[in-house]
């Protein structure tokens, strides 16, 4: 039985319960991050750390903990877990409405391993496809990283019963945007780029650092609008995420990126990264 700290309090996963009127329970009002654990630490923490904060603050979400707290629930979660190799969830949602008598934000975080991803999944690439639903670029949402995941998963799904690893969305303006569980870049001719984040899409932790790695490497990239044309033209195309890393995308809709191998510049960004 694995351990689940709620509210700062560890229990066995078979005891949590939450109030059923949790407006994250009723409404999806609440945010999470997805925090890679590696040799038992957990990866890019602070920058996880900032963009909770920071989503928080744009819906009006009180965290009642501090981030020296957070860190520690978070350390003590991998702990009793044993987790060498693994992933966090984070969880925090907006409490109960405010009708009820506890009206207190609730704190969530557990533990998986293992990774989702495999050596073999770096070295053979991944498959996607695109959605059957179109990613809207205008809701305020979109930005943001939170429980409200209804859309992704029904994208995820459709991909699935394709055989597909991903599914990729195209936004209401027939633009490229994101994966369900992903950013998209393309590289041609040498250069890396990604649909800006006008484009409807949450702008990731490893998209950020992708960027700044390219231009670390001399690697140019840009951040602009990508039509479905393009994917097709591209010489390589990969997905990132804060569990995968860089990953090379060899097929969409089952044909082949270029000559469906792993690209050069995927492989060299993996490498840097050090997350496979």
């Amino acid at each position: 039985m694995n351990t689940v700290c709620v509210n700062g309090s560890f229990l066995g996963s078979d005891q949590p319960a939450i109030n059923p009127l949790n407006q994250g329970l009723l409404y999806g009002f609440g945010l999470f991050e997805t925090i890679l654990v590696k040799e038992g630490y957990p990866s890019l923490i602070q920058h996880h750390f900032n963009r909770l904060f920071s989503s928080a603050k744009k819906i009006g979400l009180t965290i009642p903990f501090s981030i020296s707290e957070l860190l520690w629930l978070v350390e003590q979660t991998i702990n009793k877990n044993n987790i060498n190799t693994g992933s966090i969830r984070l969880t925090i949602t907006a409490g109960s409405d405010k009708s009820a008598a506890s009206t207190a934000p609730t704190l969530i975080i557990f533990g998986r391993q293992p990774l989702a991803y495999t050596h073999d999944h770096y070295k053979q690439g991944m498959t996607a496809g695109f959605a059957d639903i179109k990613r809207n670029e205008h809701s305020p949402l979109v930005r943001l990283k939170t429980i409200n995941y209804l859309e992704n998963l029904l994208a995820k799904r459709y991909a699935q019963t394709r055989g597909w690893d991903e599914a990729l969305f195209f936004n209401t303006s027939g633009n490229l945007a994101e994966g369900s569980t992903s950013n998209i870049f393309l590289v041609k001719n040498g250069k890396v780029i990604t649909p800006n984040r006008e484009q409807g899409l949450l702008p990731g932790i490893i998209r950020h650092i992708v960027m700044e790695k390219c231009i670390a490497l001399g690697i140019p990239a840009e951040e602009r609008i990508i039509s479905e044309k393009e994917v097709w033209e591209a010489d390589e195309c990969f997905l990132t995420n804060s569990l995968m890393g860089v990953m090379p995308l060899v097929k969409i809709n089952g044909n082949k990126i270029s000559d469906g191998r792993p690209g050069i510049i995927s492989r060299k960004l993996n490498s840097e990264l050090n997350i496979s």
